[in-house]
């Protein structure tokens, strides 16, 4: 069939996100909406309207987390359950930790950030055998950053920060995101272990670091090393590259996993089917993430969708459209 090898394509963090009271707040919340349309009739789509798998009519719970990555992915993936296959949708944010244990205790029915195999390898070790891995829907990578501007020849490696130059021309300063994230946790070790004594890592948050990235990024004179990640925004706007990590302290590429409950695919085949499918490359999604803070998550996703029809038809149906 005409284009399909790359519809086939298409097919194919413990970082630290809203604090603990926040997170258990939410699971609270969870727990009281646990029993919404319990002992209802199975679902049925309206004459005319998208089939729906035979589930209990109650909202089909999803976890996320305010970071940008997790909000756009899990308002595309709602608007492709709500829209096509008829389910109502029921986001609910948390800390990462409590979404691992929220799917497995059956409270959550999804979670669609599983970094793995290495960022959330804890978490994983701890649920694997009562949840389902989806399969991974992008890729991402931790690690620090820097202005592409930056030489290479002076700056290409995080061993280069044992140089007491290099770190007097960082102010002695590593840019970091929040603390207890998986990402500084990582970040800490490799202060360590790369002997980094001349410089410190700077809690913060993901707004506040991007906020000094913007900075140095309008001063062509000035330079500094953030905590970051990809997917991100900040990769669509500007030219910028990760440090070699020679020693794998920080890792390397991941994939993002959805994550579901057991039973799911029980009570919601096609909403698996979708997901298998379900995939975004590296330089969409931080494209899309760049559209969402411009306009709004809501807005982007939704041209996203509309500029990509063909797209959303073989995510929904598994059919690949003839090239038009």
């Amino acid at each position: 069939m005409t284009g399909a090898q790359p519809w086939r394509r298409w097919g194919a963090r413990g970082l630290g996100l809203a604090g603990l009271a926040l997170a258990v707040l939410a699971m609270v919340y969870v727990a009281q909406v646990g029993g919404h349309g319990a002992g209802g009739t199975p679902a049925a789509s309206a004459p005319g309207g998208p089939a729906v798998d035979p589930v209990e009519a109650r909202p089909l719970r999803i976890g996320w987390t305010a970071w940008a990555d997790a909000e756009v992915v899990s308002l595309l993936a709602t608007r492709l359950i709500e829209d096509h296959l008829g389910h109502e949708v029921e986001r609910v944010m948390a800390d990462i930790g409590i979404q691992y244990q929220g799917v497995a205790q059956g409270n959550l029915d999804l979670m669609l950030m599983a970094w793995l195999p290495t960022t959330h390898r804890s978490y994983w070790r701890r649920v694997r055998n009562r949840v389902v891995d989806l399969g991974p829907i992008y890729s991402g990578r931790l690690g620090w950053v820097v202005p592409a501007r930056i030489p290479p020849a002076d700056l290409d490696s995080i061993e280069d920060l044992r140089r007491p130059a290099i770190a007097a021309r960082l102010g002695g300063r590593i840019e970091g995101i929040d603390p207890g994230s998986g990402l500084m946790q990582a970040s800490e070790r490799a202060l360590q272990v790369y002997g980094l004594d001349d410089l410190r890592l700077v809690p913060a948050s993901g707004a506040a670091m991007t906020a000094v990235l913007e900075r140095a990024m309008r001063d062509p004179d000035r330079w500094v090393v953030v905590t970051a990640w990809q997917p991100h925004w900040i990769f669509a706007r500007h030219r910028l590259r990760f440090l070699e990590d020679p020693r794998g302290v920080l890792g390397h590429t991941e994939q993002i996993h959805a994550v579901a409950r057991q039973a799911f695919g029980r009570d919601y085949p096609r909403v698996v089917e979708l997901l298998s499918r379900f995939h975004l490359g590296d330089e969409e999604l931080d494209a899309l993430l760049l559209q969402a803070r411009d306009t709004g998550p809501a807005a982007a996703v939704e041209a996203f969708l509309a500029d990509h029809p063909r797209r959303v038809e073989y995510w929904v149906s598994g059919q690949l459209p003839e090239a038009g």
